[in-house]
């Protein structure tokens, strides 16, 4: 006789399955992720060290928690805000200094994005929708690789979803906890990077209409409302006590930034009327302009210091005043083409394919039985929040002169969640369920192909190339999704390790209480950046300097001279004076440089360049 589960056992197993499945997914990235930042070693480029570089000074600065330690912190950087720069700090008081500990800050952010993905899709198709959803985008390749990296690629993904979640938890705005939530998610997002607006702004203005918005205020307008004179004044005297416990104790700081002395104003003005509207009772149009009012002061803390950030979003977006002279070629097909090839390369070829045969075959028996996916009226359908938010972040992306595969990774998770639902439409029951194993196998199967070196040969074996793709196949395959130590993260590519233990051993045998360090070199995985991390973090008594920048190459190379160590990359350096110092020094100039400098250190990267260390020798003149 088979046993029944009790109905009462049943449902409480039902209720924690979503968070139980969650959970464990967390703990999977955080174990695998844990594992792969142990075996690289290799850092290269230059935005994934300065990130990292940034949350060392955001460490330094927090050492002192204050007031205006917090308010240093923020507005210190002036190009990127600050978000994730100190959610990596915050890392290092408990678990130490070290580049892994401060990218393993993701862990929280897959806590962000997996519990959201699962809101997000439950609320759209129920309970089944949000698990499978929750599974597909933990297996995205761009997704958990980003994870790994201190790019700002993946934290924005997070907030990109939670903020997707709650416009539809608000229930169209009309729950104020919810939309406070919203505001605050919102105002996070402005906080990790600036691109944030493009990913949810057409879900905003979709939900906005939805809730029939506009029709509200100007309904409330033609009211005549008498002015609630109470609460207007409690709001101003709230917004201005709030303003300036920030303000005043950090006004010579502030009177240092492009804004000054209107930063006490303006700050007064967003916490005022973030409070009036919370003082108001909840309806639309209150819960609306509390939760953009909430954003707007969250991120002005931030932005207002800042304001030049338009200027710098412009130029680096889109050309404006751009010193490089890029624009956007609006005639060149691969305008609108690029970030879908990042995406079929991000969201792996195989889910692709999967998605498109899935909603072909839908479409066709949506025909035949003559039914539409959407309810009547058609623009109250829920989706529309997601797939316009999808469809307009892609045209702004587009029409960008920023063309980095990584940036349409918080696109990607909206993409899990329509397959999620394609396949989960189906109304052929066994191609349904098959479908379904067959992707979260194949998910699983790509994670470990993409992720590890041994593996990753039968993803090789498995491409082919393609014109318009390059080299494409079952699994996916391009940047970013790297193995931890092999091809460009080879080991060997890591001098880091090797040069400044040297220099500092020698510092410490000589005596000298500092040391200098010029580095001609720009490849990448070789230059500045690369060591400033170590530097700043284990060897202070190390300066490091990089004579070729905002020099000719001839005053370069005599103010190399001023140095007690110069490091040197033979080919491969990227920018032209970089070159031109370097052939200086083994050519032009060559018996010149032996006299005063002997190397010390010499080797061979795997890519056939080869790293130079010279010491500048006792006693000889400049």
């Amino acid at each position: 006789m088979v046993e029944q589960t009790p109905p009462e056992q049943s449902n409480h197993l039902e209720r924690w399955l979503p968070a139980g499945l969650i959970a464990s997914l967390i703990l999977f990235h955080a174990v695998n992720n844990w594992l792969w930042l142990s075996k690289n070693l290799v850092i290269r480029g230059w935005d994934r060290i300065g990130a990292l570089v940034n949350s060392l000074f955001y460490h330094e600065t927090l050492s002192s928690l204050s007031l205006t330690a917090l308010f240093k912190a923020t507005v210190q950087d002036e190009i990127r805000p600050p978000l994730f720069g100190l959610s990596m700090a915050l890392m290092y008081g408990p678990f130490g200094v070290s580049p892994d500990v401060a990218i393993m800050v993701n862990v929280v952010y897959w806590v962000l994005l997996l519990g959201a993905s699962y809101g997000l899709g439950a609320r759209l198709g129920g309970r089944r929708l949000g698990l499978l959803t929750t599974i597909l985008v933990a297996f995205i390749p761009l997704v958990y690789a980003m994870s790994r990296y201190s790019y700002f690629e993946f934290s924005l993904t997070a907030l990109t979803v939670l903020s997707l979640y709650l416009l539809q938890a608000s229930q169209r705005l009309e729950k104020r906890g919810t939309s406070v939530l919203l505001g605050l998610s919102l105002g996070c997002g402005l906080l990790i990077k600036r691109t944030f607006p493009l990913f949810v702004v057409g879900a905003l203005v979709v939900v906005l209409l939805q809730a029939r918005l506009p029709r509200r205020l100007w309904s409330l307008v033609r009211s005549r409302p008498r002015l609630p004179w109470r609460n207007l004044a409690l709001a101003a005297v709230g917004g201005l006590a709030l303003a300036a416990l920030w303000y005043l104790p950090n006004r010579e700081m502030a009177q240092t930034l492009p804004a000054g002395s209107w930063l006490l104003p303006l700050w007064s003005i967003l916490a005022a009327s973030s409070l009036f509207f919370l003082l108001q009772p909840a309806s639309v149009v209150s819960n609306a302009f509390a939760s953009g009012s909430i954003a707007l002061s969250l991120a002005s803390l931030w932005y207002l210091p800042h304001s030049d950030f338009v200027q710098r979003a412009l130029r680096a977006g889109w050309g404006v005043s751009d010193p490089r002279g890029r624009f956007v070629d609006w005639g060149d097909p691969a305008t609108y083409t690029d970030y879908l090839r990042s995406i079929i390369y991000g969201f792996s070829p195989f889910y692709v394919l999967l998605l498109v045969l899935v909603l072909g075959a839908l479409v066709l028996y949506w025909l035949r039985q003559r039914r539409r996916p959407w309810p009547t009226p058609w623009w109250d359908w829920d989706w529309w929040a997601v797939l316009v938010s999808l469809a307009v972040a892609y045209g702004l992306l587009s029409s960008s002169i920023y063309k980095e595969h990584r940036a349409i990774t918080p696109l990607l998770p909206s993409l899990g969640l329509i397959l999620a639902a394609a396949l989960l439409k189906l109304p052929w029951r066994r191609w349904r369920t098959f479908l379904i194993v067959v992707a979260v196998l194949f998910g699983i199967v790509q994670f470990f192909t993409v992720s590890y070196t041994g593996p990753r040969a039968l993803a090789w074996r498995t491409s082919f190339p393609v014109p318009w793709l390059k080299r494409t196949g079952l699994f996916a395959l391009g940047p970013y999704l790297e193995t931890p130590d092999s091809g460009t993260n080879d080991p060997a590519f890591w001098i880091a390790d090797d040069v400044l233990p040297l220099v500092e051993t020698t510092r410490q045998r000589q005596g000298r209480e500092t040391a200098s360090l010029a580095v001609v070199a720009d490849s990448s995985h070789v230059h500045l950046g690369m060591l400033a991390y170590d530097q700043l973090a284990h060897y202070p008594a190390l300066e490091l300097g990089d004579p070729t920048r905002d020099r000719a190459a001839e005053d370069a190379y005599a103010a190399l001279f001023d140095y007690d160590y110069v490091l040197l990359l033979e080919n491969k350096n990227r920018r032209p004076i970089v070159r031109e110092v370097e052939a200086l020094i083994l050519h032009q100039r060559r018996a010149r440089f032996k006299q005063v400098f002997e190397e010390i250190w010499r080797f061979e990267l795997p890519d056939g360049s080869i790293a130079h260390l010279y010491q500048h020798r006792d006693g000889a003149s400049p």
